[in-house]
């Protein structure tokens, strides 16, 4: 058994969060925010409960984490994987849990170096971390970066591994069309600095015209070229490096980190790269200020020197702009949940109103259109409801909307002794709120009318509905019934009633086809199935 009193410790962050620490050895590995009305609370004012819990009783609680989680045995096999993790790489538990990690995220070509990350844990500081492509389910692949760290006994044995990790997929594209950008000023750069370097009046007309900080080095690290975005950048004049170290620029704990990774790309046989492999290092200002900067580097002989080049840009007012934007993005999405919210409470009172009219009259056919009008309106609430209720703002999940719209259409009319069953063959698909109501409207007609009409003649009757998607591209919607068919007489393309009407529209409404014919599996009945094909764009 994994005890989690390894992983988690709790610690008071907010009035509404707790923040859950992930640590080992005594060093921190990652922190995750964790509502404070989590399991009602429960989990947060009793830690305790967590002691000696297995990871295979707590996947409600590791799917919690917002970033990628894996728990893996000695052996490699993955022991459990959390949502975020399943729904980045389109994985189940079932496809994943009882796998060998290396086996099923990488390539074969990468397969030793997470062996020899598996082995680096298990020496201190018992945790690594590496940026690769993770293979997905579907045959695609997501940039993850992530930490492997090992868990140990008393004893200081290796009991398991952990992994955590974030989809960088997006970000790197971004990098991709910086570094593209950029390439055609390295270029020039490396080309141009041979001579450059030999005649510092033209390396100044062209270099000092440049926003970025542009830095040469010899093999000893001495700054060779500081231009005049560099001045800007680390606030030192050319005099005052010239012949100085390169270290001098950088924060001191990175400075031996950074000449190893400078002696590599030196023995390599790559002629540029990101700085660290990455896009982003920190730089150290005269006033020993630390800052972001996005840098690459390039490398040259001139009479068997090597000559390093260095292009940094300063980040960190983009740094600000960006946490501003995603507050921003964040207080739009509070008042577009606050728009569902009141748009559902303004349809269910205008629902209220329906039911009270309906306690003012007898008339059983006034009472049935009063009850088909609250159920239209019904169901579009339902659609803001669920999207008020859900993390996308722009999408509803149309396999459970489309369970919960028939089941409660169903409760609210009275079969009497009548036996309906009800099926459902549903796959998950996201619908955009524009087409997912008319769809919404659509099931609600179908589902009332067989409800009334169908099984008049019948003690028992199946309603069955199943939704698919071809192709990625096309919605397939079946609603079916065994009961008595719609009369012969009756034309579908042609009928006047409310309800068929609807469902012509609002199929049109939605660029869809739509057949009408006799339900091929019924044998004592004609029975009806409506067969909806629906682009999803």
């Amino acid at each position: 058994m994994l005890n989690l009193n390894q992983l988690f410790f709790p610690i008071k962050f907010s009035f509404y969060n707790k923040l859950f620490v992930f640590y080992n050895a005594g060093a921190v590995i990652r922190t995750v925010l964790i509502p404070e009305d989590f399991k009602q609370n429960k989990v947060m004012k009793s830690p305790s409960l967590l002691k000696g819990l297995s990871p295979v009783d707590a996947p409600e609680f590791f799917d919690t984490i917002d970033s990628l989680f894996l728990i893996l045995s000695t052996t490699g096999k993955i022991i459990l994987i959390n949502r975020v993790c399943r729904e980045t790489t389109g994985f189940s538990r079932k496809e994943a849990e009882g796998k060998y990690f290396l086996k099923l995220f990488f390539k074969p070509k990468v397969h030793n170096l997470i062996r020899s990350l598996l082995e680096e844990v298990k020496e201190p500081p018992f945790r690594t971390t590496y940026e690769d492509n993770w293979l997905t389910q579907n045959g695609g692949e997501r940039m993850i970066s992530f930490t492997v760290a090992s868990l140990r006994d008393n004893n200081g044995s290796t009991t398991n591994y952990t992994v955590t990790g974030l989809d960088i997929t997006r970000f790197r594209k971004m990098e991709e069309e910086l570094w593209d950008y950029r390439t055609s000023l390295e270029e020039q750069i490396k080309q141009r600095t041979k001579e450059l370097v030999m005649s510092q009046s033209r390396l100044s007309g062209i270099m000092e015209t440049a926003e970025d900080a542009i830095i040469s080095v010899n093999s000893a690290q001495q700054i060779l070229i500081f231009n005049q975005g560099a001045e800007k950048i680390f606030s030192y004049s050319t005099d005052e490096v010239l012949g100085k170290q390169l270290g001098l620029l950088m924060p001191e704990e990175f400075r031996a980190p950074h000449n190893k990774h400078i002696q590599d790309f030196g023995d390599s046989e790559q002629t540029s790269r990101r700085m660290l492999e990455r896009s982003e290092i920190l730089g150290q200002r005269k006033d020993g200020s630390i800052f972001t900067a996005e840098a690459n580097i390039s490398q040259y002989e001139i009479e068997g020197e090597k000559i390093y080049t260095a292009i940094l840009r300063d980040v960190s007012d983009r740094k600000i702009i960006e946490q501003d934007l995603r507050e921003s993005l964040a207080e739009k999405e509070i008042l577009l949940q606050e728009v569902h919210h009141r748009v559902k409470n303004n349809l269910q009172v205008i629902s209220s109103l329906f039911t009270l009219q309906g306690n003012s009259t007898d008339d059983p056919d006034r009472l049935a259109l009063l009850r088909e009008s609250q159920h239209r309106i019904q169901s579009m609430a339902l659609i803001h409801e669920k999207i008020y209720q859900s993390e996308n703002l722009a999408q509803i999940n149309f396999e459970h909307y489309v369970r919960d719209l028939v089941t409660e259409i169903f409760q609210s009319y009275q079969t009497g002794d009548l036996d309906v069953r009800l099926s459902f063959e549903l796959e998950p698909v996201l619908l955009e709120i524009n087409r997912a109501i008319p769809c919404a409207l659509i099931l609600n007609e179908l589902t009332s009318n067989a409800l009334k009409y169908a099984f008049t003649d019948q003690n028992s009757g199946n309603l069955n509905f199943v939704l698919k998607v071809e192709n990625e591209q096309q919605l397939l919607l079946t609603v079916s019934d065994d009961g008595k068919g719609i009369p012969g007489k009756v034309k579908f393309s042609s009928a006047k009633t409310l309800g068929l009407r609807l469902v012509r529209v609002l199929t049109r409404q939605l660029s869809g086809k739509v057949e009408l014919k006799q339900n091929p599996d019924c044998l004592n009945s004609r029975g009806t199935m409506f067969v909806f094909q629906i682009p999803l764009k």
